[in-house]
């Protein structure tokens, strides 16, 4: 294993040579920066003084992976996410969420005054807790994980470190921590993996446009896998479930991306029909809302393992 505390970022995925260098299987640490680039630290902070659209969400990398080439399938594994700060923050701006009016998104409403809060760990590190003006506290249990993680985009393609899509990027799934793996197909030699927008707590869909954001150190491992040819959008898995995560506006078609796509997974893995696999996923698969802010909406649609496992072909495994 090697750990690096490299604090030069970027805010484009795409475009950039590596930075780091690292061998299939091989375990590595690295730092990643709040969408903030830790500089917002009090209550009493600008947001988009300090950190300036399109300045925000720093990324680690990129990363290149030996061995893997243009058109392999990554596996990117999240081993363990350790906080690098005992506080994280969050904010309400105006023009920003899916309660305020944007360009895209008009209303004649007043924009929403801007809001900063601090919040920090309990004593035993399983809650957040932060201070309302009356006194009292909010609390949220401390849920690790990143809310970007991706390669570079297919055809040279450079997107904002902001941006969701079929590489990755700023999906903000809450199920992407310690344990999760990532699929991605790589679109470049080294797949050129980046990681950052680290997040201590996150609604589904980040409905004010922020997490709980946080620094982490985070160790991570990389491999080329075999997948089958109907893989298109990023695959999702851990101990217990399968997923797909479709990006999209609107709403629905993100939806539509990732249930087909999860469809098609587990008619390769079990050899059940389309049809039976539609069926077995209209009973049972559940439809988790990453974002509602970005420039396209992420959805992952996902399953139990158990439910497909006494089906699965002798030679395929989750």
């Amino acid at each position: 294993m090697h750990a690096t505390q490299d604090r030069e970022f970027v805010f484009r995925v795409g475009g950039h040579e590596p930075r780091l260098h690292v061998a299939q299987g091989e375990a590595f640490t690295v730092f990643t920066e709040d969408c903030f680039s830790g500089k917002l630290t009090s209550v009493d902070g600008e947001p988009r003084k300090v950190a300036p659209y399109p300045r925000v969400n720093p990324l680690t990398g990129p990363i290149h992976v030996e061995g893997v080439s243009a058109g392999d399938i990554v596996a990117i594994r999240l081993i363990s996410l350790t906080p690098a700060r005992q506080w994280g923050v969050a904010t309400i701006s105006p023009d920003f969420g899916l309660l305020s009016g944007t360009r895209v998104n008009p209303n004649l409403q007043e924009p929403q005054d801007e809001h900063v809060w601090i919040w920090r760990f309990s004593a035993d590190g399983k809650v957040l807790e932060t201070p309302t003006k009356d006194g009292r506290k909010l609390r949220v249990p401390y849920r690790p994980f990143h809310g970007t993680l991706g390669v570079a985009p297919a055809h040279g393609e450079v997107r904002l470190a902001v941006a969701p899509g079929d590489f990755g990027g700023n999906l903000d799934i809450p199920d992407l921590g310690p344990g999760s793996t990532l699929y991605l197909r790589a679109n470049v030699d080294g797949a050129h993996v980046v990681i950052g927008d680290g997040h201590y707590a996150q609604g589904d869909g980040e409905i004010a446009g922020t997490a709980i954001e946080g620094a982490f150190n985070t160790t991570l491992m990389c491999e080329r896998v075999e997948m089958d040819d109907a893989f298109d959008w990023p695959r999702f898995e851990n101990d217990d479930v399968i997923g797909v995560i479709g990006c999209a506006r609107p709403l629905d078609d993100a939806c539509r991306i990732a249930v087909a796509g999860l469809v098609r997974w587990v008619v390769d893995r079990t050899a059940l029909s389309v049809h039976e696999a539609h069926q077995l996923l209209t009973q049972c698969c559940r439809l988790r809302i990453g974002n509602l802010v970005n420039p396209s909406f992420s959805v992952m649609c996902s399953i139990d393992k158990w439910v497909v496992a006494p089906r699965v072909l002798p030679r395929h495994r989750f």
